[in-house]
């Protein structure tokens, strides 16, 4: 190691002041970090003096055992260089986006007398043109049958030169009208051409141009006297027309943009795109971010922004809206032709804020397809989320208990399920150190203080459950918000009749008995229950339950636990009358009456 860390402090001396790309390498010789910068001199020596913030980057530096770099006359070559080479090597330490071509898209083979329009997932160099990636398959396919009947191009592999008769006779699309048979020389290769032009321009959006090409062949046809394919054509434009009303207009200039929001929870983190072409929003793209853990939003945003428009530099739309500036943002956005912009309010945040939540929920499918390959309780889990609207699925769940005998000895509980199981080694009790008789509210807070300061964050929350009524909870929401910890939400459970509460609302939500949501926040909250009444025997010991009542043959430990629990002591027990004693479960009039007889 001294050796390598001799050849790595000989290669810092040498360092150029000059931008480029440095490549790092562990003893292996595998690259595990690529990355850019201004001046390289200072970059690179920054990784090898002083310690590193994150600790992404301080592990990251005890691996790297050789280094290597490649000049460029800018940053902004510097920076498609980078990008580039993470694409290539992927490397472990790089925030890298996943590969664009396991997505579909729209290929229409203009390099053919005739082209072809279909799907496919194989991205070539063969001048054809691609339209998408389309993350959502089947929004895709509603367009492709869409166009077919907007567009009648044929999607055959038959190959022939002209517009001559070749084959004898067409497929079935030209029956159902879509397709004009070129195979067959229904139609000459100029009229075709039009066509490709209009399905290009609708694909990128421009349909007000497309509808104004349409109504000039529609005059043409008429003046030829060949109004039955006038017709075909004013259908077509009715088609369009149709289309445009459906669609949600959102800006007036019908220039072409992309929203872009991020979403990042744990390890995962994804990006949505939403595409608007023309004013309107056309398509939705998403994408997952990996070796996303230690780093900030505004480094996922500059790694993802590089990759994604690093082949699309020279198609960029009109502007790029995004959630959060980029790191360097000075940099990207002047190789993105400063195109770049950050919306504080309006419409245009609006539509942050829809690409961030389709980030979101696309994490949250993420989780949902992890937990049924994992046989695990999902649906509880799923139908939690939705009857209660709470805002993400509530993996990781607590539910605190207090127990107490006439405020001594006071305990709680706090029982924690993951994938609606319970987890016991993340189970805690506590002693209540700072609340003197029985308060409660008081005891909640300091447990829920003591805990929530003290949790890793692997381990925080998605949702708290509190037993009681509204009352409970809007004291412990106040106790959560006073904390200003975000990302957990909290509803209580009323046990008189199961009623479940959540904040900001008066009324309380009724699930059905039989619903497996309900059961699953019985269950959680049985088990803070009994795990806070087992502790509290503990702590008791002999001192609690030593007492006159040892001496009565027939009752128990539980029995006795649970007689002081509700009158607090023998000599208010003696006190009592058979009634009294009955309304505890698991006593009957003979054994109450045995009890105040020998007390007495």
């Amino acid at each position: 190691m001294s050796e390598v860390s001799e050849k790595i402090k000989q290669k810092l001396v040498l360092l150029p002041d000059s931008p480029g790309v440095y490549i790092m390498k562990n003893s292996g010789g595998k690259i595990i970090y690529v990355g850019k910068a201004k001046i390289l001199k200072n970059r690179v020596r920054s990784y090898f003096s002083g310690t590193p913030v994150d600790v992404k980057t301080r592990e990251l530096v005890t691996k790297i055992a050789d280094f290597e770099y490649i000049l460029t006359k800018t940053e902004e070559q510097a920076l498609v260089l980078e990008s580039n080479l993470i694409k290539k090597h992927r490397p472990k330490y790089n925030i890298s986006l996943k590969d664009d071509k396991k997505y579909p898209f729209i290929k229409i083979t203009i390099n053919e007398p005739f082209p072809r329009m279909f799907v496919t997932r194989d991205l070539q160099k063969d001048n054809s043109r691609y339209f998408g990636p389309y993350t959502d398959a089947r929004a895709m396919k509603q367009t492709l049958r869409l166009m077919q009947w907007i567009f009648p191009l044929r999607t055959c592999k038959r190959k022939f030169k002209d517009d001559k008769q070749i084959f004898q006779r067409a497929c079935m699309n030209y029956q159902l009208g879509k397709c004009f048979a070129p195979c067959i020389g229904k139609i000459k290769k100029e009229d075709y051409s039009k066509i490709i032009t209009n399905a290009i321009n609708f694909l990128n959006g421009r349909n007000k141009q497309v509808v104004d090409n349409l109504h000039i062949e529609m005059k043409e046809k008429s003046q030829q006297m060949q109004f039955e394919e006038a017709a075909k054509i004013r259908d077509r434009i009715e088609d369009i027309q149709k289309l445009n009303r459906a669609r949600n207009m959102y800006f007036t200039d019908e220039k072409n943009r992309d929203v872009i929001g991020i979403y990042r929870e744990d390890k995962q983190a994804a990006v949505a795109v939403l595409k608007i072409l023309s004013g309107k929003l056309l398509n939705k793209e998403i994408y997952s971010l990996d070796n996303v853990e230690g780093s900030r939003l505004s480094e996922q945003m500059e790694a993802f922004l590089k990759q994604y428009y690093s082949q699309k530099t020279k198609n960029l739309p009109f502007r790029i809206l995004l959630q959060i500036k980029p790191d360097d943002y000075k940099t990207i956005n002047r190789w993105l032709r400063n195109k770049l912009i950050i919306p504080q309010r309006g419409e245009k945040k609006i539509l942050i804020t829809i690409a961030k939540e389709n980030a979101f929920n696309y994490l949250e499918e993420q989780k949902l397809k992890y937990l049924r390959k994992s046989n695990r309780t999902i649906y509880p889990i799923k139908e939690l989320k939705d009857k209660l609207s709470l805002k993400k699925l509530p993996r990781k769940m607590i539910c605190l208990d207090i127990s107490t005998i006439q405020g001594s000895d006071t305990v709680s509980s706090l029982v924690f399920f993951e994938n609606g199981k319970p987890k016991k080694k993340n189970y805690r009790h506590f002693i209540i150190k700072t609340v003197v008789g029985q308060d409660d509210f008081a005891c909640l807070a300091e447990t829920m203080q003591r805990y929530l300061k003290k949790i890793e964050e692997q381990e925080k929350p998605d949702l708290i459950i509190i037993d009681g009524g509204k009352g409970q909870l809007s004291s412990a929401y106040k106790i959560l918000g006073g904390m200003k910890i975000s990302g957990i939400e909290m509803i209580s459970l009323a046990k008189r009749l199961e009623e479940v509460y959540v904040p900001g609302s008066k009324q309380s939500i009724i699930l059905p008995r039989s619903s497996a949501a309900l059961r699953i926040l019985i269950n959680l909250r049985d088990e803070a229950h009994r795990f806070a009444i087992t502790f509290h025997r503990k702590k008791r010991g002999k001192r609690t339950l030593q007492s006159e009542l040892d001496k009565i043959k027939g009752v128990g430990i539980s029995t006795r636990f649970l007689l002081l629990k509700e009158f607090g002591s023998v000599k208010n027990l003696k006190k009592s009358s058979v009634e009294d004693m009955m309304h505890i479960k698991g006593i009957g009039r003979k054994t109450a009456e045995k009890i105040l007889a020998e007390l007495k």
